[in-house]
């Protein structure tokens, strides 16, 4: 009996030396790295949200935490990136954004000792006929929730004639269109009011003389009051022109308001379309690290909380809440509608009789 006692003791505490041998080595060897898609970790949009995130987490642990950036934005050195970070010792890469899912694809099934997190990455960023490696997990976000939020509140506030400048006019930029539109129109039918927006996409992420010009002239002639930027960095080219004008301005992804007030001018920034980039970097790595858990595949994330909204993986911000006629009170409302399915983003809709959209296509 005795014997027996000791050999359960002796188990139990080699069980006990072991998880914490392997906790200590998962400690030693867990080691963070983000790959960069067109854009730098300075571009006050979802590479900048995505950087932060990942250099804040593994600062809380005490682990390795760094970015690559592609030498040009061809797919073959976004593969060089990805694999310079695994030669390196990098067993969880980041990856921001829809042009690296060829890349991971490419990367991802010759080496799935590495755990791939993209973010803000559909199906469609995937190559036709791709079968995802256990290794891979994507995140993408309801946009078209996001701005429905952003124009339902700006029109509730007053707005009456609105723009649209998307970066390219791929998925998850028309979906922020398409939610923006319906989130316009439905405030309008519950105001009987009339509203008009101009619609055009710029085929880049990042702003330039041209854009600017054309966003000016959008605040002169048409008398364009707010524009929605939604595309990286192309929101410079908006907010340069929207305080040339003293008009206003949309931000996308993360809350643009800090950086706009600082450098160009207190104010015009209303609100943002949120994704939560931050919550999801944070929270992956915790369920990897800590929790030892792991979800492959696809996935899509939006609305989750009614009560505390900063959870949510899209929403408004409220640290810069700018409107005055449409509340925080009506926001959490309008959150909860969504959760209990009273509002919806359809993909056909009709516009009502108040609410009338321009088309431009690409700006030329």
């Amino acid at each position: 009996m005795l014997i027996a006692l000791l050999v359960i003791a002796s188990a139990f505490f080699a069980l006990v030396f072991s998880i914490g041998s392997l906790s200590k080595d998962k400690g030693d060897t867990f080691k963070v790295a983000m790959v960069t898609d067109y854009s730098d970790v300075n571009d006050e949009s979802f590479n900048q949200a995505c950087f932060e995130a990942g250099k804040e987490w593994c600062k809380k642990y005490g682990l390795e935490f760094n970015y690559y950036k592609p030498a040009s934005i061809s797919e073959a050195e976004r593969i060089k990136s990805i694999e310079l970070a695994i030669d390196r010792g990098y067993d969880v890469i980041l990856c921001p954004g829809y042009a690296l899912g060829n890349a991971i694809a490419k990367v991802a099934p010759v080496h799935p000792e590495v755990k791939f997190i993209g973010i803000d990455i559909v199906s469609k960023d995937f190559p036709t006929g791709f079968q995802l490696t256990d290794n891979i997990s994507v995140y993408s976000y309801e946009e078209g929730i996001a701005g429905y939020l952003a124009g339902y509140g700006v029109v509730k506030d007053g707005f009456r004639k609105l723009g649209f400048l998307g970066g390219m006019s791929i998925p998850s930029i028309i979906n922020f269109a398409n939610g923006y539109i319906q989130g316009i129109d439905a405030a309008a039918q519950e105001l009987k009011e009339n509203v008009n927006v101009h619609h055009v996409y710029a085929d880049k992420f990042y702003g330039t003389v041209e854009i600017t010009k054309y966003i000016d002239n959008w605040y002169k002639s048409e008398k364009t009051d707010i524009v929605f930027s939604c595309g990286g960095s192309i929101y410079t080219s908006v907010a340069l022109a929207a305080k040339e004008n003293n008009r206003y301005m949309i931000g996308v992804d993360s809350d643009q308001a800090p950086i706009i007030d600082k450098n160009y001018k207190e104010g015009i920034c209303i609100t943002s379309a949120m994704k939560g980039i931050r919550q999801t970097v944070l929270n992956k790595l915790e369920d990897l690290y800590v929790k030892s858990k792991w979800e492959k595949g696809i996935h899509k994330l939006g609305l989750v909380s009614k009560d505390n909204l900063e959870e949510n993986y899209v929403q408004l911000p409220l640290e810069t809440w700018r409107m005055n006629k449409f509340s925080i009170d009506e926001y959490k409302k309008l959150v909860g509608e969504f959760i209990d399915g009273k509002r919806k983003i359809v993909d056909d809709y009709a516009l009502s009789e108040y609410t009338s959209v321009t088309y431009y296509g690409e700006i030329n």
